[in-house]
């Protein structure tokens, strides 16, 4: 008897691993789904081998975390399933971070920030009232 997983895609294979995964730890689909943060109707998509409901590369994050919740499947598995998603090698490089440099806000500009903002806020209002309070004194003691 032929090996049948030479039979089948690694789509096909990770899918039937999930599935069988799922049930054998009696879990539905809602649960599973609540479990991983996505829609029961895209893990039922995803079981039913139905992987044109969402762009490939999503398709491909969505099959991770369920693996991954559910310890089926390995990295090799899921390259294969990546490359037959028609997912490029280079849509997984992490660019280099950016060199940030940070000005002084102070220098060059910007807005203040909520505690300072905060702190403007009341040193105005106290000037304010300041002067309302000299307006009044002024104002009674003319008369």
């Amino acid at each position: 008897m032929p090996d049948e997983t030479l039979d089948r895609s690694s789509l096909e294979r990770l899918v039937r691993a999930l599935k069988q995964a799922r049930v054998q730890r009696s879990l539905s689909v809602d649960e599973i789904a609540r479990l991983i943060k996505i829609r029961s109707a895209h893990i039922e998509k995803i079981e039913e081998g139905d992987f044109t409901f969402l762009p490939p590369l999503y398709v491909h994050s969505y099959l991770k975390k369920y693996a991954a919740e559910l310890g089926v499947g390995d990295d090799a598995l899921l390259d294969a399933c990546r490359k037959e998603l028609g997912i490029a090698a280079s849509n997984f490089s992490i660019p280099p971070p950016a060199q940030v440099v940070l000005e002084n806000p102070r220098q060059s500009g910007a807005a203040p920030n909520g505690k300072e903002r905060a702190r403007l806020i009341v040193v105005a209002a106290a000037v304010v009232a300041i002067m309302i309070a000299l307006m009044l004194l002024l104002l009674f003691l003319r008369f």
